[in-house]
């Protein structure tokens, strides 16, 4: 769950999520081994010819590989970032060139591959990008026009490529995500991912002096309008609801559905008295608004502050407390958590 939410909200503002980032983890061990097994050998053959030179930068990539994928192994943190990689696999590839000619040109690439893998995608193509302007000047320092052309072509159309199927991988993963943690009729997110929400605010609670506040909705005798008007008429109020709330509400406040008529609006840094006039403002807001012909939709709002020391599942009992006040004291009106009593005394519909 905690690694759903943190993918989540990477989602929202970033653009340095990508789809593998949850993923790298599991890949830089076999990609760490797949680099040592790669490289060990090439090392050995130029330190057994005596190719000093051309030994130094690939033990460098060999031993980059072995401690990032043994730190991996022991669950810590890697001693050397991957970007690092670029310095010694450029200065192996020149070598490469010098003595090998046109061959040493296809190290550039499985290694830029490789950095889609293990880097975020804009660090990605930016060593791609300096990989290609730097190899293509050696190119044609030491081969020639005709092949430099060919090699920046190609090693342009491989960067391009992978920008598009990396991208393609986002777009599809972005769209899992969404049909994971909303709801499908209403788009609000459901009640799995408010769990994750609140339970992280809980936590936050314990470790500093954060505030935030909940409110828990439901629509006054909904069972009724089902009944009397169809279930048809009663999804479309429940969407034009969630519509009309998020409309009034900042990025930062998260509304769940969490039952059939039943939805949480979670406050982040905001205290009761807040969150009651705000809970005020979206009953009077909804009253007023037509979102079943012929018919006002009302509903009733229970505010609760979270508390220090308070548990998640007693934090949304007392708010739960408040709506059952609510609704006990007459429907369409807001309870607070504290004050225990109406804010709103006008007659239900």
């Amino acid at each position: 769950m905690e690694k759903m939410d943190s993918m989540r909200d990477k989602t929202e503002t970033q653009d340095e999520t990508d789809a593998l980032s949850a993923h790298r983890e599991q890949m830089l061990l076999p990609l760490s081994i797949v680099g040592v097994c790669c490289f060990l050998p090439f090392f050995i053959y130029h330190l057994a010819t005596k190719n000093y030179l051309m030994s130094v930068p690939i033990l460098a990539l060999t031993l980059l590989f072995f401690f990032n994928g043994y730190a991996i192994y022991r669950q810590r943190k890697i001693p050397i970032r991957y970007e690092i990689l670029l310095i010694p696999a450029a200065v192996t590839i020149v070598l490469s060139i010098i003595n090998q000619g046109v061959f040493g040109t296809y190290w550039c690439y499985p290694l830029l591959l490789f950095f889609y893998f293990v880097l975020s995608r804009r660090m990605a193509n930016l060593c791609g990008v300096l990989l290609l302007v730097f190899i293509t000047i050696i190119v044609l320092q030491y081969i020639g026009r005709d092949v430099t052309i060919r090699f920046a072509v190609s090693l342009g159309a491989l960067i391009v490529m992978a920008n598009i199927i990396v991208g393609t991988i986002d777009d599809l993963h972005r769209q899992l995500l969404e049909q994971t943690i909303r709801d499908p009729l209403t788009g609000a997110f459901n009640r799995r991912y408010m769990e994750s929400r609140l339970s992280d605010a809980v936590a936050q609670k314990h470790r500093q002096t954060t505030i935030a506040s909940v409110l828990l909705f439901d629509i006054d005798f909904f069972k009724r309008i089902n009944d009397e008007a169809g279930h048809a008429a009663g999804d479309e109020v429940l969407k034009g609801l969630v519509k009309l709330i998020n409309g009034r509400v900042r990025q930062a406040d998260k509304l769940f559905r969490i039952g059939g008529e039943e939805f949480l609006m979670f406050l982040p840094d905001t205290n009761e008295d807040n969150a009651a006039t705000l809970a005020e403002h979206l009953r009077v807001l909804i009253a007023e608004t037509p979102l079943l012909a012929n018919r006002p939709v009302t509903v009733s709002i229970g505010v609760g502050e979270l508390q220090a020391g308070e548990s998640f599942e007693d934090w949304i009992k007392c708010a739960d407390d408040a709506l059952y006040q609510a609704k006990e004291s007459g429907r369409n009106r807001v309870v607070r958590r504290k004050l225990n009593e109406a804010t709103e005394n006008s007659v239900t519909s």
